[in-house]
């Protein structure tokens, strides 16, 4: 079994009597202190328990991947722990609200999420990546390593989790200006004793490692749906043109026979104008997106462990 009692407290203990924020090798970490919720907490997106109303509030999320200075939708988060649950809380800016994904495991990180990532003692190893759209649909994954190799499965379940979405507008109305909506999240500890924490539950004391993420897509659905119908388009076309090269590592034409060269030019020919036209759509796509994280994170993105917060549950 493995424990996470107070492994981090001597590389952050001076950062932590002293700031908001905690010094490590990779540079200073966003701090947080997780206090006992003192009322049950319903997991209903309205955040009206009085433990919500105490609790410390992360003001903002900070952008990553680009425009690292400018965020035009605001992040608010907190968190709150019991015997039974770990919970979060988002609050989330948002001028057009939408979603096009509905089912749990749905490829929901290419629209409009938070995330929740607990990686206890941050080693990078055995932790859990948990997403909520607006309209309350899930992806939730086991990450068992990300170098040398990327190893996760996504048919792992956070078992027993809750999760509520309040809207304040109309979902997926590009032509009403909504305000935002918020995402109410219960994870048990039961539903990570075996998979990422070694069977450890925190005490009063205890510091772990996790980060909070949004991601804010004001492109909007409808370009989303333009750019998903290309995708379903050029997906056959690809899978065709990958049968032609199995075997062939180098995708060198000159070990084709004449008949698959001939085949390859006319699937190529077929493929061009699709990625012709789906190419800019997407970069519109990428630039009209706002990253953000509580811990900033650099060059590896969201999946970066040495960069994860730095909590600390207190009573």
């Amino acid at each position: 079994m493995r424990c996470f009692p107070r492994l981090m407290l001597i590389v952050l203990w001076p950062a932590l009597a002293t700031s908001e924020q905690a010094l490590t090798s990779v540079g200073p970490l966003a701090y947080y202190a997780v206090e006992r919720a003192i009322d049950p907490i319903i997991i209903d997106g309205k955040l009206d328990e009085f433990s919500w109303e105490r609790s410390n509030q992360i003001n903002n999320l900070d952008r990553i991947l680009n425009d690292y200075a400018d965020v035009h939708f605001a992040t608010r988060s907190k968190m709150l722990w019991d015997d039974e649950y770990f919970y979060f809380s988002f609050v989330c800016q948002d001028a057009d609200i939408w979603a096009i994904y509905e089912n749990e495991d749905d490829r929901l990180w290419e629209e409009e999420v938070v995330e929740v990532f607990i990686d206890p003692d941050g080693d990078g190893k055995n932790y859990l990546e948990l997403e909520v759209n607006p309209q309350n649909v899930v992806v939730d994954l086991l990450v068992y390593s990300i170098s040398p190799e990327w190893v996760a499965s996504i048919d792992w379940d956070i078992n027993g989790l809750k999760t509520a979405v309040s809207t304040h507008g109309s979902v997926n109305d590009s032509l009403q200006l909504d305000q935002g909506w918020t995402a109410e999240i219960a994870i048990p500890w039961a539903a990570m004793a075996d998979s990422v924490t070694g069977g450890a539950r925190p005490v009063s004391g205890d510091i772990w490692r996790l980060n909070l993420y949004r991601i804010e897509r004001k492109g909007g659905r409808d370009l989303k749906k333009r750019i998903n119908n290309l995708q379903a388009q050029a997906a056959p076309i690809r899978a065709a043109i990958d049968t032609l090269w199995v075997g062939h590592q180098d995708r060198d034409e000159s070990q084709l026979d004449p008949q698959s060269r001939q085949q390859l030019t006319k699937l190529n020919t077929r493929l061009a104008p699709i990625i012709e036209a789906l190419s800019p759509l997407q970069t519109h796509y990428g630039q009209q997106t706002e990253y953000t994280a509580w811990s900033e994170t650099y060059q590896q993105g969201f999946h970066h462990p040495e960069r994860f917060g730095a909590i600390q549950f207190v009573e």
